[in-house]
């Protein structure tokens, strides 16, 4: 019965959020004194998945971390979550040691967060690419405008496709991928109003995170329907689509880290998102008295998401592809075109 009411939160907050109805500073908190300083004693805590996309994912939060260290001096002290252990109680011992703030990574922090922030008023926590109901003022969720990176590789797929048939393949059923999907159909309309997009989803339960054979016979399916390139949204399933993208000649899009290595060309491109970053600024903003609690939302503007293009994929895009696309992530970050977010309604 928790988990249920959990998930409804949860769901509820999305569509506020992708409404515009939270704010980043809608629960700030006084400016750091210095009893705050002295308990600026930061931890960066992570799952380390079994998937090799998941596993570069976190490596971009220890990169942000350490550029954190070496640039600013902060130390931090890491922790790895071992699989299938109660988190709960795993970042309880972490808050009871003195930390603050703990940088969780992962949707899987929401819930142990939610569980420990009010027994622990005078602890921050930041949970990234995690959306946390906004309840508590020592609490913070950093989440991506996963549209606007989608729309660009949107466009990429259009632009690429030689048969006028795309698709998309996303993880769990819930309004976040949608929003991947719904941001991708615009991209790709916005360069070919008449382009055909298929869309999947793994699953509607966490399962559906891990299952690229799930992902590789979706993918197949669409290949073999005249589908000829595929954005993934799947965490680790996507390996699947990039593995059917090898098999039957085709291209796939990454997601979340530059994949394009994964299966040279047959990844068109990848969305990357900047964990990294995320970290980092978390770390700063914590250091300097400006860490805000609420739901932060990071996108083009803030350089929170790229496409890539490097020696994997460069002879796949067009210069011409590239700097058209460069144009429009500029008209977006200016307020020229707006990206819609996903409505169920």
């Amino acid at each position: 019965m928790r988990k249920n009411h959990f998930v409804s939160w949860v769901v509820l907050a999305c569509a506020l959020v992708f409404s515009g109805i939270f704010t980043s500073s809608a629960f700030a908190l006084s400016p750091t004194d210095a009893q705050d300083k002295e308990r600026f004693k930061p931890a960066l805590l992570y799952v380390t998945g079994k998937q090799d996309s998941e596993r570069a994912f976190i490596n971009m939060a220890r990169e942000g971390a350490s550029r954190a260290k070496n640039e600013l001096g902060i130390s931090f002290e890491e922790y790895r979550l071992p699989e299938n252990e109660d988190g709960t109680a795993f970042i309880r011992a972490i808050a009871e040691k003195g930390y603050s703030p703990i940088v969780a990574v992962g949707y899987q922090n929401v819930l142990p967060v939610l569980n420990l922030a009010q027994q622990f008023p005078n602890t921050r926590f930041t949970v990234i690419d995690g959306l946390v109901p906004p309840l508590y003022q020592n609490v913070q969720s950093i989440i991506f405008k996963d549209h606007e990176g989608a729309f660009l590789v949107g466009m990429i797929a259009a632009y690429s496709s030689k048969s006028g048939k795309i698709g998309f393949i996303g993880g769990m059923d819930v309004p976040l991928i949608r929003n991947f999907g719904q941001g991708y159909s615009q991209g790709a309309k916005f360069v070919r109003p008449t382009i055909q997009i298929q869309s999947d989803m793994v699953g509607d339960t966490p399962t559906a995170w891990s299952q690229p054979d799930v992902a590789y016979e979706l993918a197949t399916k669409q290949y073999g329907a005249g589908v000829d390139v595929i954005f993934t949204a799947a965490g680790g399933s996507g390996l699947g689509v990039l593995r059917a993208a090898k098999d039957t000649g085709k291209y796939a899009i990454g997601v979340d880290t530059n994949q394009n290595g994964l299966y040279p060309g047959h990844v068109l491109t990848s969305m990357i998102k900047r964990v990294d970053n995320a970290v980092f600024n978390t770390l700063k903003s914590s250091q300097t008295g400006k860490w805000e609690a609420g739901i932060k939302s990071l996108g083009l503007k803030e350089m929170a998401l790229d496409f890539a293009v490097d020696v994997h994929n460069k002879h796949l895009i067009t210069d011409d592809l590239v700097e058209q696309v460069l144009i429009t992530r500029e008209r977006i970050i200016n307020g020229l075109i707006d990206v819609n977010t996903y409505s169920p309604n």
